[in-house]
C-alpha cells in the first residue's frame, strides 16, 4: 500500500474590498500620471517637431501633480501634516512620490523663469520617476491581490505616457495645431505597447483569488470602456488621420479625449473594483491509500 497526500485550500474568509483608498487616491494616481505624461510627451513632440516651447504642458502638469496631492491629503483628514510624509523617503514609496512630484514642480517652474535643456530634461526625468513610484505604491501593497504583481509598475508608466499624450493631442488640436505624423505615429506605437501589456496584467495569475479580483476589469462595461473606448477607438482614428491628413484635427482630438478617458476609468477600475484583499485561506492535508 502506498500513501499519496493532497492539500485542498478552504476559503475561510472571502475575499473583502480594501478600504484604505478611494477616490481621492484614484484622483492623485490619475491627475499624477496625467501630469507627469503630459509633459514628457509635450517636450518630446517638441524636439520632433521643432517647436519653440510646450507652455500649455508646462502650466498644466504642476498643477495636475499638485492637485493629486491635494486630493490624497483631504482624504487623510490632515493635509497640514503632508510634509511630514518625507521623514519616510528612505522607505516609504508613498514618501518618494511626494518627494519626487516636488522635484518635477519646480523643475518646470525653473524651467519657465530661465529655459535651459537641462532644466526639461531633469524635468522629464522626474515626471519619470513620479510614474514609477506611483506604480510602486500600489504593487508594495502586498495584501491586495491584484495589486501585487511586478507588472504595475511599468503599467502605471505606460499609462501616464499614454493620458499625457491624450491630453497633448486635445489641447494642440483645441489651439489650432494639428500634430504631425511625426507625432502620431508614436503614439499609435504607444497604444498598442500599453494595451498588450495590460491584457498581460488581466492574465497575470491562473490564481483563482487574483482571477476574481480582475474580474470587473473584464467584464462587459469594463471591457466596451477599456478595451474599444480607451484602446480601439483612439488606434482607428490615429490611423485615419495617418491616412488623411487633412483632417487630421477632427479625428485626432476625440482620440486624445478617448485615451485620458480610458486611463482614468482603468485607473479608478484599478483601485476600486479589484482592489480586494487577499481571502483567507486553510490548506487542508489529506492523506489517501492506494495498493501498490
Amino acid at each position: 500500500m502506498a500513501t499519496t497526500m493532497t492539500t485542498p485550500r478552504m476559503e475561510m474568509i472571502p475575499a473583502p474590498p480594501q478600504s484604505l483608498w478611494g477616490w481621492p487616491a484614484v484622483a492623485n494616481f490619475a491627475l499624477g500620471g496625467l501630469g507627469a505624461g503630459w509633459y514628457v510627451v509635450a517636450v518630446l513632440a517638441a524636439a520632433l517637431e521643432r517647436a519653440p516651447g510646450v507652455t500649455a504642458a508646462s502650466w498644466a502638469a504642476p498643477v495636475l501633480v499638485l492637485a493629486g496631492f491635494a486630493a490624497v491629503a483631504a482624504e487623510a483628514g490632515r493635509p497640514r501634516r503632508g510634509l511630514r510624509v518625507l521623514a519616510r523617503v528612505r522607505t516609504s514609496w508613498m514618501s518618494r512620490e511626494l518627494l519626487i512630484g516636488i522635484v518635477f514642480v519646480l523643475l518646470v517652474v525653473a524651467d519657465l523663469a530661465f529655459p535651459l535643456r537641462l532644466h526639461r530634461l531633469l524635468a522629464m526625468g522626474a515626471a519619470v520617476l513620479l510614474a514609477v513610484a506611483q506604480g510602486f505604491i500600489v504593487r508594495r501593497a502586498r495584501g491586495v491581490t491584484a495589486w501585487d504583481v511586478p507588472l504595475v509598475p511599468l503599467l502605471f508608466v505606460l499609462s501616464g505616457l499614454l493620458s499625457g499624450a491624450g491630453a497633448f493631442l486635445l489641447v494642440e488640436v483645441v489651439a489650432g495645431r494639428a500634430p504631425i505624423p511625426a507625432v502620431v505615429a508614436p503614439v499609435l506605437m504607444l497604444i498598442v505597447v500599453t494595451y498588450v501589456v495590460w491584457i498581460r496584467y488581466l492574465a497575470w495569475s491562473a490564481e483563482d483569488a487574483y482571477r476574481r479580483a480582475v474580474a470587473p476589469l473584464r467584464e462587459r462595461r469594463a471591457a466596451l470602456v477599456i478595451d474599444v473606448a480607451g484602446y480601439g477607438l483612439p488606434l482607428l482614428l490615429g490611423l485615419l488621420a495617418l491616412a488623411a491628413p487633412a483632417v487630421a484635427g477632427p479625428l485626432v482630438a476625440p482620440a486624445g479625449a478617448l485615451l485620458v478617458a480610458g486611463q482614468v476609468y482603468a485607473k479608478a477600475g484599478l483601485i476600486l473594483a479589484a482592489g480586494r484583499l487577499r481571502p483567507i485561506t486553510l490548506t487542508i492535508a489529506l492523506s489517501k491509500r492506494r495498493s501498490s
